[in-house]
């Protein structure tokens, strides 16, 4: 297993701001919502901050997330 790469079961927010695109075209900012079983992915993601890192997105077909557990990518 590469400790570098890792999934979690995320899902956006219920809010208007849940995507905001810039306006000149120079980007985009998300928000997501993760259940506290991804909390090994939450910390994960915490050590991350101020460094770039790739996003990988897999929709799960499966709305109910407490069920879900952290999902390692090899």
């Amino acid at each position: 297993m590469d400790n570098k790469k890792f999934s979690f079961i995320a899902s956006f927010p219920p809010i208007s701001s849940a995507m905001k695109i810039d306006g000149q075209g120079g980007g985009a900012r998300i928000q997501i919502d993760i259940p506290g079983s991804e909390l090994e992915a939450i910390i994960r993601l915490q050590a991350l901050c101020g460094k770039t890192f790739t996003v990988t997105v897999e929709d799960n077909q499966d709305n109910n997330l407490k069920d879900n557990k952290v999902k390692y990518i090899k």
